[in-house]
């Protein structure tokens, strides 16, 4: 569900503003260091780029977060491709490249880079939509009847990627979002999905064989949750990995997943089933609440205990089984967007994730920010992937 948040962002900012001025200063909690048992650690930590308020001020405050609180940025472009465009090699529009241009800018210089684009639209199941001037348009004449396998796709799509490696030149790579979430439900479209991977993985290795290539995948799926199959998914999953760098998860350990709305103990196991494929695995996003919420008539329990508790596991998963690199989606909770959201079922929505960040929106520091702070100052180390 997270990703129709991504379709919302585009019209909750279109509303950008300058901040309020003049707010006191809040009355925070010092938070107490946290002692990590670690002499360096082989994992990068980052954030996406999601703001916490419709205002150039809000943009500025997550820009300043990321940039101390991480040594990775991560950019997920998912919502459209320039499809006519891409096919015949013809420059992009200028909307598309000042958004480029000024994500780009606004990246910390030493912070390591994760891309993540994709070909399939937000519900996973058929060819994504237009990014013309603006994303998340709809796709134009004959695209509009495109299925994945059509070789119009295929060849877009690769002038497409590499385009988006030439002009960011990222540390990471992702050619599919969620990928598996399709394998559920479209299969006919993850069939296509595979032999579309299968073509681009090879493809690009031979133009950028220094570059890891993946894709992401939903935990959940994997583990048999949210519809998933274990067994189909395992099997179906593997049949990528031939063809793949890395292990990209999408791991949210929380909402949907508990019927009793309250959060359960996190399972020691949480990660097997992805270990067990015995590739380097990277948490290309994540989160967990750190306050109870209410949405779709049904109560949630969570805390900033349990948040913090969560991001404990997380990263010494992470260290224990050498990961690529955590990434934690939202850096600031953006309860503030909530306010100019359209109806009550987009609030609802966004409040799954609002309050994921690891500071509020009144600029106070969370718990978890302490255990992921002490990681982040552990010194990083690459030594290649895990189980190594």
């Amino acid at each position: 569900m997270k990703h129709f948040l991504i379709f919302l962002l585009v019209i909750v900012m279109s509303s950008l503003a300058c901040g309020e001025p003049g707010l006191p200063a809040p009355e925070c909690e010092t938070l107490t260091p946290v002692q990590v048992d670690a002499t360096e650690r082989s994992y990068r930590m980052g954030f996406t780029r999601w703001p916490p308020e419709a205002t150039l001020e809000g943009i500025q405050r997550m820009d300043r977060f990321i940039e101390k609180h991480a040594d990775l940025t991560a950019l997920q472009f998912d919502g459209g491709v320039p499809w006519p465009e891409a096919l015949v090699n013809k420059d992009f529009s200028a909307g598309l490249l000042a958004d480029w241009t000024s994500t780009r800018t606004d990246i910390p210089a030493d912070h390591a880079l994760l891309i993540s684009i994709t070909p399939l639209n937000l519900t996973r199941t058929e060819l994504v939509l237009y990014w013309g001037e603006s994303d998340n348009m709809p796709l134009p004449d004959p695209w509009n009847s495109y299925q994945l396998d059509h070789p119009d796709v295929r060849a877009a799509y690769f002038n497409y990627a590499r385009k988006v490696i030439e002009f960011f030149d990222p540390d990471y790579f992702a050619i599919g979002i969620e990928v598996n979430v399709a394998q559920v439900n479209a299969p006919n479209t993850w069939i296509a999905y595979k032999e579309l991977h299968k073509f681009h993985y090879p493809a690009l290795k031979d133009e950028y064989p220094g570059l890891p290539i993946f894709a992401t995948y939903t935990l959940s799926h994997m583990n048999g949750l949210d519809g998933g199959d274990r067994d189909s998914q395992r099997k179906e999953i593997a049949e990528i990995l031939e063809y793949s760098d890395l292990i990209g998860l999408s791991v949210y350990p929380y909402g949907w997943f508990y019927p009793s709305g309250k959060a359960d103990p996190i399972p020691d196991d949480l990660f097997d089933i992805a270990l067990d494929f015995d590739k380097p695995i990277a948490v290309t996003e994540s989160g967990a609440p750190s306050q109870d919420f209410k949405v779709f008539g049904k109560q949630y329990r969570f805390s900033e205990e349990y948040q913090r508790k969560w991001i404990d596991f997380l990263l010494h998963t992470a260290g224990e089984n050498r990961f690529e690199f955590v990434v934690n989606w939202a850096s600031l909770d953006f309860d503030k967007l909530l306010e100019i959201m359209p109806d009550k079922e987009t609030k609802d929505l966004a409040t799954i994730w609002v309050y994921t960040g690891m500071e509020r929106s009144n600029g106070c520091q969370k718990s978890a920010l302490a255990v992921w702070d002490s990681h982040l100052q552990i010194l990083y180390s690459s030594k290649g992937g895990n189980n190594e």
